[in-house]
């Protein structure tokens, strides 16, 4: 199914959007309701801007590097955590006057490029770190800290008790963070 929905993007046949929301349009509300909670009409604008990023980008994506599934994931997580970010920057704003909202559109501290590099580095660490984990550490990792389970969804995915995640989480983090800090001094 996914080679046919990767076949339709590339020749940008709209029976392609079909195919993806018939396939995957629970995967996409899941992990949108994971992220933005029972916020309906955000998780309704983001499930439609995944869709027109799909069809926007999906074309140029390398299919060999993930499968189109994972890029979904990733472009779906994406969308989703810049909704957040952007509701919790307008909660903020809410309590500014105009010169400060003015000020606030102008700063855009992404565009710093050492800050960028220093990024794209803490980046690749953690992916080295992760590589190296076994599959059942990685799986709980990412779907605790990407995908931005809750530790009750994460026990019943994986057939564990609440306990017994909250206790592994735990160890994890502190194995990565020590990890991380021994990398990075290199």
């Amino acid at each position: 199914m996914d080679d046919r929905i990767v076949e339709l993007l590339k020749t940008r046949d709209q029976k392609c959007v079909e195919l993806i929301a018939e396939q995957y349009e629970k995967l996409i509300r899941y992990i949108a309701v994971t992220i933005l909670g029972n916020r309906e009409t955000s998780v309704e604008e983001c499930i439609n801007d995944v869709y027109l990023k799909i069809w926007t980008h999906g074309a140029e994506y390398d299919y060999q590097v993930a499968s189109f599934k994972t890029y979904l994931k990733a472009i779906t997580r994406n969308t989703a955590l810049n909704y957040l970010r952007k509701m919790r920057r307008l909660e903020e704003l809410e309590g500014l006057d105009e010169s400060d909202t003015l000020q606030s559109e102008y700063i855009d501290y992404s565009q710093n490029l050492e800050q960028k590099m220093i990024y794209q580095e803490e980046v690749q660490v953690l992916n080295q770190i992760l590589g190296a984990m076994r599959k059942k550490d990685k799986e709980l990792v990412l779907r605790r800290f990407y995908y931005l389970q809750s530790t009750k969804q994460i026990a019943e995915a994986m057939e564990m008790s609440a306990n017994a995640v909250d206790s592994r989480l735990s160890r994890l983090r502190k194995k990565i963070r020590k990890q991380y800090e021994k990398e990075v001094a290199r």
